[in-house]
């Protein structure tokens, strides 16, 4: 478990003068008269963008939702992605019954630099960069923990763009955006969109402000917060005692 709740908080207020913070949290409305899936629809591919920015899996319209709010640098969130994706996706988002949302919960100025990575290109593109990110931790965690003099110079500027950028080529993210197949150009771009900053920053003050998460992986069923449960191996019998009726 990553236990950094008022560092990852502190650092959403801190960078504020380099985002406009805009109002995006709140939980994910489910309309009453959410329809069942239909048997043609393969709700594992369905990706959409919830009210406060974070990336639903499955249909939006499902009654049932397990939001997880994740940092990009904390070891247990990689864990937890390599061990439950594929249960998840199989037993609860096929059903069309089940929605999964991914949420920010940003640290350090490194966790902000692979959220916004993430975040690139169509919602569709998101839980495979999400992955990849994931996969990859150890790496760019590596060469962010132990930065040559250049890089930790660069990584200090106070332009927050170049700064984010930097990060990205020295840490080996820009290399996974890469491989994912975005060009330079748009990685750049994602790194410096105030819209998309803002919303990240958002998420996480609303994590450490109103969820009041205790460290990370966290998650939410039916809105409700799951204490001290920051594994698959806690999370799922939750979900089954939640979820397993359907």
């Amino acid at each position: 478990m990553t236990k950094k709740l008022l560092t990852g908080t502190a650092f959403a207020l801190a960078v504020a003068g380099f985002a406009t913070f805009t109002a995006h949290a709140g939980t994910v409305s489910s309309p009453d008269n959410a329809q069942a899936a239909a048997p043609q629809t393969d709700w594992t591919k369905r990706v959409t963008v919830s009210e406060n920015g974070g990336h639903v899996l499955g249909n939006p319209l499902a009654r049932k939702r397990l939001v997880e709010y994740v940092s990009y640098s904390c070891p247990h969130c990689a864990t937890y992605a390599a061990q439950s994706a594929e249960a998840v996706e199989t037993r609860y988002v096929s059903t069309g019954k089940v929605s999964v949302e991914v949420r920010n919960f940003v640290r350090d100025q490194f966790d902000y630099t692979a959220a916004l990575l993430a975040r690139c290109g169509e919602p569709s593109k998101f839980f495979g960069n999400h992955r990849a990110i994931l996969a990859q931790q150890q790496q760019w965690i590596s060469r962010a923990t132990s930065p040559d003099p250049i890089a930790q110079k660069r990584w200090q500027t106070s332009d927050i763009g170049k700064r984010l950028q930097y990060i990205a080529s020295d840490t080996g993210l820009r290399a996974i955006m890469q491989k994912r197949g975005f060009k330079d150009a748009e990685i750049d771009q994602c790194l410096a969109d105030e819209l998309e900053q803002s919303i990240v920053l958002d998420m996480t003050r609303y994590a450490g402000n109103t969820v009041k998460i205790e460290g990370t992986p966290a998650f939410t069923i039916n809105d409700k917060y799951q204490k001290k449960t920051h594994s698959w191996q806690r999370l799922e019998p939750l979900l089954r005692s939640a979820f397993g009726g359907l």
